[in-house]
């Protein structure tokens, strides 16, 4: 009798969530709003659960039909979430950068003593982003970039370890392995002021490249705590989910408070990004009132950084810097490897420019590399780090020229790797050509077809960061080095599914040869 009774309360449960599910699945039918053909129990995303897909191809996908279908927008459901994908060009601004105060937050945020790791500059919402973003923005000047350089210069000393190696040894470079532990070096000292020393023991992972990797796995585990957090926020505290590995978390707020305490008691300081951030615990700054329709005010008043708010960006900086520049880096070198014009057009450059500066790799001659600087944005324009930039609604907005209102809590899913593929914008755009991003080419374009660090006062922080590390790395590289594609190299590139980071299944494999 009390099996029946079980049995039959679960059968009333699931009965209770698929027609819930099925309500929910008519959100955007029911709004005149393009939606793929939802199933249950994922809504549109159990290729992404499954890892046959990541949601930049979903949001290609539904980008390319709305082109098709000239629609301004189109939709999906993520289980019971609905999002909207923006496609017009028009609305992409005002989602962006006219009317960013309905948009200001990336995701539904729900903070959490029990994941400070997760309270960084990228998740954080409302007038708590904008006030940690006001005192972190001076961190990235001109000057303070200026003050880092040499470090990311005296990290790529440690280039021959790793490719002398292979020549002797006759075998090809992982290259996304070699530049993600050169990146790990940058990051690491100017973030932590560590030597990680990656490059030059390439055959032994340091903790810094250990618990990097750890953060951008997907196993079991990551897809169930992600699905749960772009779902309900709300539920993953209720369940008491961390978004941070708990290892993770242990060993980068463990190095934070080393370091602080280090320096602290020695009055020891260094010119890296974590100084800057330890300088900004006595600093107050008072963020402006927003008001919103009810004129109810939105005021917050902070004082300087704690302990967990340093780690928490410090932790953001070295995940974001390493990966995302270690990922172009890989995707820049594929394309150098099959265009060896290109790459010989790029290393007579690079040789002509450094000459003229004494053979140093500084700062001004990075400047002056404008083919190089041509052919890191063509990469990013061909396969953008993030193919998608999520974002939220955070006041109901109605869609300029339709009877859409977006409301309140929608989820959106900005289609960067849909709009850099987009032939209108970009001709033929398989085809890697730096030349699209001559002035010339690029007055052509309208604005917000190139977005790969987002746009408008959420645009990334640390985009002059990335950009110069990435230049940096291949300045060294080319100047001494030629590179050719190994064969254990999947062509043409396929990418895996499941990612945030756009990343290629196999790995891309080629071999150096000494200049």
């Amino acid at each position: 009798m009390i099996f029946e009774v079980v049995i039959s309360l679960v059968l009333v449960f699931c009965t209770i969530i698929i027609l819930y599910l099925k309500w929910t699945f008519r959100y955007w039918k029911n709004r005149n709003v393009y939606v793929p053909y939802p199933s249950l129990p994922f809504g549109n995303v159990y290729n992404i659960i499954t890892g046959q897909e990541n949601l930049g191809d979903l949001a290609t996908n539904i980008y390319n039909t709305v082109k098709t279908k000239k629609l301004p927008c189109g939709g999906f459901h993520f289980v019971f979430k609905p999002f909207l994908v923006p496609v017009e060009n028009n609305l992409l601004r005002h989602i962006l950068i006219t009317d960013f105060q309905h948009f200001t937050d990336h995701l539904v945020f729900v903070e959490d003593e029990n994941d400070p790791l997760n309270a960084h500059l990228f998740s954080l919402t409302g007038a708590k982003w904008k006030a940690l973003r006001t005192k972190l923005t001076p961190l990235f000047t001109t000057g303070r970039l200026k003050i880092m350089f040499q470090t990311l210069v005296d990290c790529t000393n440690n280039f021959p370890y790793v490719l002398d190696e292979a020549i002797k040894r006759n075998e090809p470079l992982d290259i996304k392995d070699t530049f993600a532990r050169y990146t790990t070096d940058v990051i690491g000292s100017v973030a932590f002021g560590i030597d990680c020393n990656c490059l030059k023991n390439s055959n032994i992972d340091s903790e810094f490249r250990t618990y990097g990797k750890k953060v951008f796995e997907n196993g079991f585990r990551d897809v169930f705590i992600q699905t749960i957090n772009v779902a309900s926020p709300k539920l993953m505290k209720f369940l008491g989910l961390k978004v941070t590995k708990s290892d993770v978390e242990r060993f980068f707020m463990g190095i934070v408070k080393e370091t602080i305490d280090y320096r602290d008691k020695n009055n020891y300081q260094r010119n890296d990004f974590m100084q800057l951030l330890m300088d900004l615990r006595y600093k107050e700054i008072k963020v402006d009132s927003a008001v919103d329709k009810d004129n109810s005010e939105v005021a917050y008043y902070q004082n300087g950084l704690t302990l967990e708010e340093i780690a928490a960006q410090a932790f953001v900086f070295f995940t974001a810097g390493f990966e995302t520049s270690s990922t172009t880096l890989n995707f820049l070198m594929y394309e150098l490897v099959q265009n060896l014009n290109i790459q010989e057009k790029l290393r007579e450059e690079i040789k002509t420019v450094l000459k003229a500066h004494g053979g140093k790799i500084t700062y001004e001659a990075i400047q002056e590399m404008s083919y190089l600087d041509k052919c890191i944005n063509e990469t990013l324009r061909k396969y953008p780090p993030l193919p998608i930039i999520p974002r939220v609604c955070t006041k109901d907005y109605k869609v300029p020229g339709t009877n859409l209102t977006i409301e309140k809590g929608t989820g959106l899913l900005i289609p960067v790797y849909a709009i850099h593929h987009d032939p209108e914008y970009y001709p033929y755009p398989d085809k890697f050509d730096p030349e699209r991003f001559s002035e010339e080419v690029k007055q052509k374009r309208p604005h917000l077809t190139f977005i790969p660090f987002g746009e408008g006062p959420r645009i990334c922080i640390g985009l002059r960061m990335g950009l110069l590390q990435a230049k940096v790395g291949v300045a060294a590289l080319l100047k001494d080095y030629r590179f050719t594609l190994n064969s254990r190299t999947n062509v043409p590139l396929e990418f895996k599914g499941r990612q945030i980071v756009l990343t290629v299944k196999g790995g891309v494999w080629i071999e150096a040869q000494k200049i």
